[in-house]
């Protein structure tokens, strides 16, 4: 069943045993971050921290953090047995996005039970960490909702895009032209106009999952979100802007994001979804022209970046969602035999080959997708025999069905992608300049090879029969007698 909002989230949490309330002091400067890294790196409970050194008299006085950092968290997000299978809630994601359930406007909600505007904005009045030591500021927008429109279509988009506190009533962005909120800036830039911005934080976790989500474009993430959480999002109209918001949202920021470059502040270094710092740069600025909030609203952030011994919200999140997309865009493309996708870090599709080509084909639909802008930089492909949410079982294809001298490893060159990604050189990261960074992306066809030989010694089959497989009249005898033989 849906929640209504964060707090009927975070009550759930709490009697399920996945919640843990930090009473004992802790300081926004550091150690905020450093017990979540420390808790995530666990796979540990979410946190409500609620005794935040100098916000005891503050508009809002607690932080809360990792509602979605495991699969089983979000399993009950979306109204599901705790125990269920990732396999099992990419499914659900997939099928639920393709019914969106259109949001609802009410007059009002608790969202507005605040309303700050001129001197009254005070971005200082909220507990923002300084997430990790090298942060260049105290970084306000790591897990919300941020949605603008399309000055042409009027379709909207939300998006969830880093944010630095400046000052007061300032907020310094990283925003990549090439992404969904890019587009609009563009098209407000060409029209000499400042882009119109209202950022939600704090309601049902549908929302960030889908605004982190490379949807398409013309999808609404309002609808989305609806579909996941199967109930309408019900939305209010911002105070000072032509945009619309969860009306239970904790807390509403609205503002306008200046198009001329000479209104741009240096914003950076930040601790990113690589597990890498991001460089510093001159970036768009939202100047803030409201604030609406609930009543005592809870700050609602996470802690990016992720590796191998370090998973966070977005590693539980992206190995769903993005797997769910990648899907979804197969199907649409109409690329047959898809039987199941893993998407993060390494996209691996397995598929019932039908084709000589086809793992090509796969690869080139993914990579002519919007959603590559981030995304499939690494492609295997593997067939049915492959279980890919078994790291053996992939490296097994990899190792003994790819031939890099049979075209098996395809590299496509100068290809858009992330300006995030350390491995790309600096300059070709500039998302000012280009509008996106640089990829050479890469396919690993782990398939058996269609132009071999079929070997007559093996029944006319490319590939020997596994050896670890025994024969049916041996598995039935060994079955048949394993308790004679006392193994336990």
């Amino acid at each position: 069943m849906a929640v209504k909002d964060l707090r009927e989230w975070i009550a759930r949490l709490d009697q399920e045993g996945e919640l843990r309330r930090i009473s004992t002091e802790v300081d926004w400067n550091g150690e905020i971050g450093a017990v979540t890294r420390k808790v995530y790196s666990k796979n540990g409970p979410a946190l409500l921290f609620e005794n935040i050194k100098g916000y005891k008299n503050t508009i809002s006085t607690k932080l809360f953090t990792g509602g979605v950092a495991t699969k089983d968290r979000i399993a009950m997000m979306l109204d599901m047995p705790r125990q269920t299978k990732h396999r099992d809630l990419v499914e659900v994601v997939r099928q639920r996005a393709k019914k969106p359930i259109e949001p609802v406007m009410v007059k009002t909600g608790p969202t507005k039970e605040n309303i700050l505007k001129g001197d009254k904005i005070d971005l200082f009045q909220f507990p923002v960490p300084k997430w990790h030591h090298l942060d260049g500021g105290r970084y306000i927008n790591t897990f919300c909702g941020i949605v603008t429109k399309d000055p042409e279509t009027g379709i909207r988009n939300i998006g969830l895009y880093r944010g630095v506190v400046h000052s007061k009533n300032e907020i310094g962005v990283l925003l990549v032209p090439g992404q969904g909120w890019g587009i609009h800036f563009l098209k407000y830039q060409q029209m000499g106009k400042p882009m119109p911005v209202a950022i939600s934080y704090g309601w049902d976790e549908t929302l960030v999952f889908c605004a982190s989500t490379p949807f398409p474009r013309d999808a609404d993430e309002y609808g989305i979100a609806g579909a996941l959480r199967q109930k309408p999002v019900e939305l209010v109209k911002c105070e000072t802007v032509d945009l619309e918001v969860p009306a239970t949202s904790e807390m509403v920021v609205e503002g306008l994001i200046s198009t001329d470059p000479k209104d741009y502040k240096p914003e950076g270094p930040f601790g990113e979804y690589t597990g890498y710092y991001g460089e510093a740069a001159n970036r768009p600025v939202i100047k803030v022209s409201c604030i609406t909030h609930r009543n005592a609203p809870i700050f609602r952030g996470t802690l990016e970046g992720m590796d191998h011994s370090n998973p966070n919200e977005d590693s539980s999140i992206l190995v769903i969602s993005l797997s769910a997309i990648a899907r979804n865009i197969l199907d649409s493309q109409g690329v047959p035999g898809i039987l199941e996708v893993s998407a993060v870090p390494i996209t691996i599709v397995k598929i019932k080959k039908m084709f000589r080509g086809h793992a090509k084909q796969v690869a080139a639909a993914l990579w002519g997708s919007s959603a590559a802008q981030y995304l499939f930089k690494f492609v295997i492909v593997v067939e049915e025999d492959t279980d890919i949410w078994n790291r053996r079982a992939v490296e097994a294809a990899l190792s003994y069905r790819v031939n890099a001298a049979e075209d098996d490893i395809v590299i496509f060159p100068g290809s858009f992608g992330a300006v995030l990604d350390p491995s790309t050189r600096v300059e070709d990261r500039d998302e000012l300049r280009f509008g996106t960074g640089k990829w050479s992306r890469i396919l690993i066809d782990a398939t058996r090879n269609w132009n071999y030989s079929r070997n007559p010694q093996w029944g006319g089959e490319i590939y020997p029969p596994r050896s670890t497989e025994l024969s049916p009249e041996e598995e039935a005898l060994v079955t048949r007698r394993w308790k004679e033989y006392g193994i336990d």
